[in-house]
């Protein structure tokens, strides 16, 4: 049997997962929020609209339902994808050139899945040479990117890799040879 509600003026149940929880009453403070607080709330309140909208997805929902354990809900994984983004950790050139067909790598991480990892080449002064899409390789643990166009001189070259997740959150890396 589950319970909820409010047990006196001190505690209250909560059913999570099936299982009810007795938990110490929520306070409210009589402190004004400072500006710092009244953005995470915003950026709470973001995130679980967000969450709620992703969950209708079925590719979505399958996604964070599949992560989803114990008290970590679908929605408690969509939201905390949310709002973590991709991070770029390493641009790897050790096999470029400057040749077609050369290979970047690129070390992308999220917390939970990055939907895609782009790249692009510019000369110094930000002149676009090429650009695409990366693949990731077989183990699933880097990017690959192959150079399309020849570069006579690949010093001064800017290359950024940006990765993206379901959010449609980015995060960014540039490596200046």
């Amino acid at each position: 049997m589950n319970y909820s509600g409010k047990y006196g003026n001190q505690f209250v149940y909560r059913v999570r997962d099936d299982v009810s929880i007795l938990a110490k009453k929520p306070r409210k403070t009589k402190k004004p929020t400072t500006e710092a607080q009244s953005e995470v709330r915003e950026y709470f309140t973001e995130a679980a609209r967000w969450a709620k909208k992703a969950l209708q997805n079925p590719e979505l929902l399958a996604l964070y339902s599949s992560q989803a354990k114990g008290m970590r809900t679908a929605f408690v994984i969509a939201v905390t994808n949310f709002m973590h983004p991709p991070v770029v950790r390493e641009i790897n050139v050790s096999e470029y050139t400057g040749a077609k067909t050369d290979r970047i790598r690129v070390k992308a991480f999220d917390n939970l899945y990055i939907k895609g990892v782009s790249l692009k080449i510019t000369d110094a002064s930000g002149t676009l040479i090429e650009q695409g899409s990366c693949e990731l390789d077989s183990l699933g643990s880097h990017w690959n990117y192959t150079a399309t166009s020849e570069v006579p001189s690949i010093t001064g070259l800017v290359i950024t890799a940006v990765a993206i997740d379901h959010p449609e959150h980015t995060g960014s890396l540039s490596r200046t040879l």
